[in-house]
């Protein structure tokens, strides 16, 4: 499968950009990183209606955030909305970021892991301390997540905060996200001192990118606002498939990876190559 199959013929979105080496050199000393503008308000406009419909048809089948335990109060998250919409696949598919996701690596591929929808409701909760890369079966570090907020998110909504260097130290522990990781994991920030850092307020079209082992977390929604935001997930081209370590990556290995067994590459059907073209 090729990253051009079934496409019509590239958008404005596939437009290439370059980020400074302060950038790169921030995002591998820290483990994120943000890149302001990366798509403009136009684009963001051409995307969101399709983003936003398929999760909307989620939130009207949701329990009410109150009787929700602390995941689910978190957002609401709808994934691989690349095969269920053509808009969408090009905005997941687009070069820009995944040129962007490759250079912040400093590797000269990416496969696409996954995309996903996370939709923060008004009076939505926190989201817990957590390291993406415990549910993933991927023999790397070099993963990587692009955080594209579809609407402005203001200071009191709040984006991520991350713990500087975090990823360095790789797995800290194999905790889904929940009041175990939370607990767990603040207290892992302070015996190891770890700056904790945001990028603060963002405009749709703002993205934030971090490393798979990087900890983050988010803040509640204390206001009226829906915190749209889209995520893409890409590793390093050439990355085989480790063994399942735990349920949570038994799961991952199934929807993201398909049939590929540990040891092989990780590129099946779902994981086309989206850098370089």
């Amino acid at each position: 499968m090729t990253p051009d199959a079934g496409l019509p013929p590239p958008s404005g979105i596939d437009r290439l950009v370059e980020i400074d080496r302060d950038t790169i050199d921030g995002f591998q000393r820290n483990g994120h990183a943000v890149v302001r503008g990366l798509v403009s308000a136009e684009e963001i406009s051409e995307f969101r209606p399709a983003i936003e419909a398929l999760v909307g048809r989620l939130a009207e089948k949701a329990v009410p955030i109150e009787a929700r335990d602390t995941y689910g109060r978190a957002f609401l998250q709808a994934h691989n909305l690349w095969t269920r919409n053509p808009d969408t696949k090009r905005l997941v598919f687009a070069a820009r970021f995944a040129k962007v996701a490759a250079d912040l690596l400093g590797v000269e591929g990416v496969r696409l892991y996954h995309d996903q929808a996370l939709f923060k409701e008004p009076g939505g909760g926190h989201t817990p301390w957590h390291q993406d890369q415990s549910y993933w079966p991927l023999e790397t570090n070099d993963t990587i997540t692009m955080w594209l907020p579809l609407v402005d998110v203001p200071a009191e909504v709040g984006t991520m905060t991350f713990a500087n260097g975090s990823h360095l130290r790789g797995n800290l522990g194999a905790f889904v996200i929940g009041d175990d990781s939370e607990a767990r994991f603040s207290e892992v920030v302070r015996e190891l001192n770890l700056v904790e850092a945001t990028h603060g307020a963002v405009k749709a079209g703002d993205a934030t990118f971090h490393r798979g082992w990087t900890l983050h977390r988010a803040p509640p929604n204390p206001t009226s606002l829906l915190r749209s935001v889209m995520t893409v997930i890409w590793y390093a081209d050439g990355t085989r498939v480790s063994q399942d370590t735990s349920g949570a990556r038994f799961f991952d290995h199934k929807l993201w990876l398909a049939d590929t067994p540990p040891g092989e590459v990780a590129a099946g059907p779902l994981n086309p190559v989206l850098w370089p073209r």
